[in-house]
């Protein structure tokens, strides 16, 4: 969760922690730590790190671990940009971007299946993370998927506590492109832009 629902007043930069701290950002791979096995969070969210791949040509969505078969979780075809986390739960969260629209796939407790909903027109650049992998934050409940997006040159973020309904503003006039969030050695959730 975010505290206060806003931006630190006084920014606090730090390098990303793994595997946020992989360089360039690749529209169509991402890197998460998450645990040994889908679905499976016994060994905390921090066992292993997964690799989300999305095939732009075929829209076919792969997840794939040290240890772990690699997994078809869905297709969705004309994707351009794709984003990973998992929730408490190791169920993936994907952000993504198909036919310009920005989108995200996310396991809905009230309906027990996943499902795809879409964030409407004039977002993009959709990016999420589990904000806090500690098991302490896990266990105290208060950790949350999150997915940031820009819409008119504006930061947004929808958290998971809300079912991502709640959309909330963190700052207006953003510069350049929205590329990762995540964790930094400072224990701080960090925006990434590019200009």
């Amino acid at each position: 969760m975010i505290p206060q629902e806003r931006l630190s007043s006084v920014p606090q930069p730090a390098d990303y922690c793994a595997p946020d701290d992989i360089d360039p950002p690749n529209a169509l791979t991402d890197y998460e730590l998450g645990g040994p096995a889908l679905n499976d969070a016994t060994g905390g969210l921090q066992d292993r790190i997964w690799t989300l791949h999305a095939e732009g040509t075929t829209g076919n969505v792969y997840l794939s671990a040290p240890g772990v078969f690699r997994t078809l979780l869905f297709t969705a075809p004309g994707i351009t940009e794709a984003s990973l986390a998992f929730d408490q739960n190791m169920r993936p969260f994907v952000a993504f971007v198909q036919g310009g629209r920005a989108k995200f796939r996310w396991y809905d407790t009230e309906i027990e299946a996943n499902r795809i909903s879409d964030l409407g027109d004039g977002d993009h650049s959709p990016r999420c993370t589990m904000d806090d992998k500690r098991t302490s934050a896990t266990e105290l409940g208060q950790n949350d998927v999150i997915l940031a997006y820009v819409r008119a040159g504006n930061l947004y973020y929808r958290q998971q506590r809300d079912r991502f309904e709640v959309e909330r503003l963190l700052h207006e006039g953003v510069p350049g492109r929205f590329m990762r969030v995540g964790m930094h050695k400072g224990g701080r959730l960090q925006f990434l832009f590019i200009e």
